[in-house]
């Protein structure tokens, strides 16, 4: 697993089906392959499979979390 880092958190009152939805939507990755999602104030990370980094930073970079653009980063 990998964890990715995403510029908007708790006080953008986002949750972490507002993450799962986009990730597993029409052609994304499964939600087996999702693992922890961890909240924090204004920014949050996901675990993803290291083979699914691709089409989640896809997913995420491409396209809206609540509405909003999010900037989406992969954690070394």
């Amino acid at each position: 697993m990998v964890s990715l880092e995403i510029g908007a958190g708790k006080k953008p009152k986002l949750r972490p089906g507002d993450i799962l939805g986009p990730l597993t939507s029409e052609n994304g990755i499964d939600g087996k392959q999702v693992g922890k999602i961890t909240l924090y104030d204004n920014w949050l990370c996901v675990a993803v499979r290291r083979s699914e980094v691709d089409t989640a930073l896809d997913k995420l970079g491409r396209g809206k979390v609540k509405g909003r653009s999010a900037r989406v980063r992969l954690l070394e």
